[in-house]
This record gives structure tokens, sequence and C-alpha cells, in this order.
């Protein structure tokens, strides 16, 4: 067993080192382009965190996790172009306003729970965007909204050109998911994380310890949709344009999926998740250039549609590891 733990262990540090090492060399390696999209694909990070802490801390199962990163685009895009404000005081308020969000459409967790809930989140999804095209004084209606406010590297910033203001803004992304990793860690590893596992693993039992079951699980949600929030915060500073066609009902289940790919109830389940999501894209892209294969090269073809690849991929990831990339290891340790 201990042998076994001990592999784990090294292999979670090689990960981390690979991921790190990975990290600080991307810069160097891309043009603006690239760097913004892996600025991208980074901040999704938060996205699938959110939904790990509502469902899978929190027993919540969400599927409407989409809304509040349009929440947080929408938002910030208004306070930092229509009021003015500083870069970062809009991103923490976008983050926050998407906070608020959750903790209002978590009330009726209060009542409903399991599929219910799943449904309930669901279908806030799929009224997002006509909803959104209603107010067109925040979120543009239809053809969306461009921000003038740019999130440009300041004077002391190395460098003048636009690659200088890339890295910056690629930097200011990767911290700020780190520190909401580790914030996370330690939400979920406090006092009130137990309670949240609590609440999960048997509701009725922890009203008995004593908790606060509204508290716990209005709280719970606020925290899931200000992670999430935070994710369309940078969205809007990386690109500066929002538009509701971006929030469709299918990427929440994409961030949910990505969720459950990555392994529930652990942070480092969040990270595996987008890492599967994007390299099984990457797959799909490079397989998809085959030609001259009969039948085979027809399914091949398929392989553009990243919906597609998407869904094979989650369907294969499943059958391999039912209990997420996190969870590789977990049940032999567990039998041993």
């Amino acid at each position: 067993m201990i042998g076994a733990e001990q592999r784990l262990s090294r292999m979670g540090a090689f990960g981390t080192a690979a991921l790190c090492l990975a990290l600080a060399v991307i810069p160097f390696l891309t043009t603006t382009t690239s760097l913004r999209q892996a600025s991208q694909i980074i901040v999704s990070v938060l996205a699938v965190l959110g939904v790990n802490v509502a469902t899978g801390y929190g027993g919540m199962i969400s599927l409407g996790h989409g809304v509040f990163v349009g929440v947080g685009a929408f938002a910030t895009g208004y306070y930092v172009d229509d009021l003015s404000m500083p870069w970062l005081l809009a991103i923490a308020l976008g983050a926050v306003t998407a906070g608020i969000s959750g903790a209002l459409v978590g009330l009726p967790a209060l009542r409903i729970k399991g599929i219910h809930l799943a449904l309930v989140t669901l279908g806030l999804a799929i009224v997002f965007r006509p909803l959104s095209k209603r107010f067109p004084s925040i979120t543009g209606g239809v053809s969306g909204r461009s921000i003038d406010a740019r999130f440009d590297a300041p004077g002391w910033w190395p460098g003048d050109s636009r690659m200088a203001s890339s890295v910056y803004r690629y930097v200011f992304c990767v911290l700020v998911v780190l520190l909401a990793l580790w914030a996370t860690w330690n939400v979920v590893n406090s006092r009130f994380g137990r309670s949240m596992r609590a609440l999960r693993d048997n509701d009725t039992a922890a009203a008995v310890y004593g908790i606060d079951l509204v508290s716990a699980r209005v709280t719970t949600f606020a925290i899931s949709a200000g992670l999430t929030g935070l994710c369309g915060a940078l969205q809007v500073a990386l690109v500066p344009f929002v538009s509701q066609d971006k929030f469709p009902a299918q990427e929440s289940l994409v961030i949910y999926a990505s969720a459950v790919v990555g392994g529930l109830g652990t942070i480092w389940g969040s990270v595996l998740g987008v890492i599967a999501r994007t390299v099984v894209g990457k797959v799909g892209d490079l397989v998809a250039g085959f030609d001259g294969l009969g039948p085979v090269g027809e399914f091949f073809d398929l392989l553009d549609d990243s919906a597609f690849v998407f869904g094979l991929g989650l369907i294969v990831l499943t059958f391999l590891f039912p209990g997420g990339l996190a969870g590789i290891g977990r049940k032999d340790r567990l039998r041993k």
C-alpha cells in the first residue's frame, strides 16, 4: 500500500512539475494568437472548478454553469466600459456579481436536489441566451457588445509591443487561476468545507449535527458561481468582445462533463478535465487530416466537428476511467 501511494505521489509531483514547465515556456514558443488561445484554455479551469465545488464537494448537480460564465463576462464588460472602472476592480466585481446570481439560483436547492436540480439549472442555461438579448444596454443585444477598454500591460511591464501585452495577460491569467485553486483548496479543507461534504454525503445527518443547511447550500452555490464568473471576467480581458452566442446550453454541459472526466471532488481533477478536453480536441484535429481510407476516412472526417470529438472522447474516457482521471489508482489504494 505504501509503495502504491509513493508511486502515485511521485506521479503527481512529476505531473505538476511538467505542467509548471509547460506554463513557463509557452510564452517563448507561441504567437500572440496562440498565446491568447492558451490563456483562454487556462481560465476555463475556473469554470470547471466552479462545477466541482457545487457538485463534487456540495453534492448539487448543476448543468447550467455556463450561465455564470456569461454573467461574469457581461458584468465585467459593463463595469469596465459603462462605469469606467479599473480592470482589476471590474474583474473582481464581475466574479462577485456571478456569485450573487449563484446564491439566488441556489435557493431552489433548498427544496429540490438530484436530477430535479439538474433540470432546473439546465433550463436556466437554455433560457439564458434569449433572455440576455432583452438587455441590450448591458449585453449588446443580438449582436453582442465590443469592449472599448483594453487590458494592456502597464508601463512598468517590459516591452511595448502587442506580444508584451499578450504575455502580460497570460501571466495575469495564470496567477489568478493558481490563486483561485489555492483559495478553493483552503475552503474545501476548512470547517466549512467539511460542512459541504457532510451535505453531499447525508444532509439529514448534517442537520442533526448542527449544520445550517440553508446557509451552507447557498454559500456553496455562490462560491461555485463566483469561480465560474471569474472565468467569464477573464475572457473579456483576453478578448474585448462578449456575445450571448458564446454561452449556449451545450457549453454548460461541456463544462460539467469536463469536471466529471477530470474527477469530481478533487481540485486537481478540474485541471485534468480541461487538459483532457484540450488533448482530445487536438488529437481529433490531427486524425481528421487523413484521407483515402474509405469508410474509416469518412469517420475521420467527422473529427473536424469539435462537438463530435468531445462527445466521443467523453464516452471513451468514461468507460476507461469511471472515477475520473484524478481517481486513477484511488480504487486500488482503498482496496489495499
